[in-house]
């Protein structure tokens, strides 16, 4: 399962907050395959699809679909504010636990 830091909690907290989805709302993270490579897709969606995988932490919500969820499963989620706007980032878990 996707874990997620506490810099990506706070930050989607607050974009999930600011976009005022509503308490049901959050990111999703769709995944799409091109020529062999998988582009995670960012949105923000007022609730989950069918099949989504929810992963909840500290208040924030973040939808996977299924090929994300498969892409993500034992990585970290974590986020850099860059002016006014956010880099998210992923690694592997155990990477991001020495690191952290």
């Amino acid at each position: 399962m996707l874990v997620l830091t506490e810099q990506a909690i706070e930050a989607i907290r607050g974009i999930v907050l600011d976009s005022e989805l509503g308490s049901d709302g959050g990111l999703r993270i769709s995944a799409a395959s091109d020529d062999g490579e998988t582009a995670l897709e960012f949105e923000l969606a007022t609730e989950a699809r069918a099949g989504d995988q929810v992963v909840r932490d500290g208040g924030a919500v973040v939808f996977l679909d299924e090929t994300a969820a498969a892409v993500l499963d034992g990585k970290t989620l974590d986020v850099h504010a860059h002016g006014d706007h956010f880099h998210f980032s992923i690694e592997d878990a155990d990477e991001a636990a020495e690191t952290g």
